[in-house]
């Protein structure tokens, strides 16, 4: 009843919407009554101010969308807002009508575009009137997702880290505080991150949130020593979770998705969690111990691979 009831509410309000964003509201409405994907990814490309940032912006979500699309369960699972479309309450209203039950284990949300800084608080830049990092904060709160990964990928981003701060969530910012205000290129290399297997640091066919961020931080800043600039935008990530999130994937992994059990995913990154904390704490345990603990964390591993090689 209480479903029923608030899909009609919101329904009238999808009446006074445009047909395309009523579409969009809709199909988040109908998927809210069965079980999401492992993980949903919604793309936001904000207002650029003139033709270049504008087709800069939609190019970028554009491949960031497609990226996560490949490795998605279902189409329906990666939502791209772009245009005029990309405002305020459409955003906002995609967001908090995620389903509370049945909720995606991870939820990612990337925000590319422009940000500004009104009233000492931060604005990301869209058509009419500017979300506040208030309002996106709001909004995220209501998700029931085991995991999130928010990427703010604009101009004083990083004023966000303690807005957006939350113990399931992991937050990327382009940009240390929101003093560095210039247009930001941290965006063009996380792009790049998502389908250059040199971001992949472990070598296992997937992409995580701390690999991406460690490639385009990387990137970014060799830009600037290569240009002989000072780099006006500093990134920055804060969360625990960066490395058990996977934004993308490629050979075997990519190929075989349908087919490899996400329990023997689940247990590999489990693994690879086990042998960091170990390595971590080697100058803390028994040298006999460790190597022990490490041969048999490692042949485990390996079998586990193995699997994954053969499609799971």
């Amino acid at each position: 009843m209480r479903f029923q009831l608030i899909t009609l509410h919101l329904m009238i309000f999808l009446k006074a919407l445009p047909v395309y964003i009523a579409r969009l509201l809709a199909c988040m409405i109908v998927c809210s009554a069965t079980a999401y994907a492992s993980t949903v990814t919604v793309v936001i490309s904000g207002l650029g101010g003139n033709a270049e940032y504008d087709e800069q912006f939609d190019q970028h979500a554009t491949t960031i969308a497609e990226e996560a699309r490949r490795v998605a369960d279902s189409q329906q699972d990666v939502i791209l807002v772009r245009g005029d479309a990309a405002k305020k309450n459409v955003i906002l209203s995609l967001l908090k009508n995620l389903p509370v039950s049945n909720a995606p284990e991870v939820f990612v949300l990337y925000l590319i575009g422009h940000g500004s800084i009104d009233n000492q608080q931060f604005k990301f830049n869209v058509p009419g009137p500017d979300i506040t990092g208030q309002e996106l904060a709001d909004a995220l709160n209501t998700l029931n997702a085991a995991r999130q990964l928010v990427v703010v990928s604009s101009s004083s981003s990083g004023a966000l880290l303690e807005t957006l701060a939350a113990p399931n969530r992991v937050v990327i910012t382009a940009t240390k505080n929101a003093k560095e205000r210039n247009a930001v290129r941290f965006t063009e290399y996380m792009v790049n991150a998502l389908t250059d297997t040199a971001a992949d640091l472990n070598k296992n066919e997937s992409i995580s949130a701390q690999e991406l961020f460690s490639y385009a931080q990387s990137a970014t800043e060799n830009y600037y020593t290569r240009e002989k600039l000072l780099a006006p935008e500093h990134a920055r990530i804060e969360g625990e979770l960066a490395d058990q999130i996977e934004v993308a994937r490629y050979g075997v992994l990519l190929e075989k998705k349908d087919d490899i059990s996400p329990a023997l995913l689940a247990r590999r990154q489990a693994l690879s969690s086990e042998i960091d904390s170990l390595k971590a704490r080697k100058d803390d345990v028994d040298e006999d111990t460790y190597f022990d603990t490490l041969q048999e964390l490692m042949i485990e591993l390996a079998d586990i691979q193995r699997s994954i090689d053969a499609g799971g």
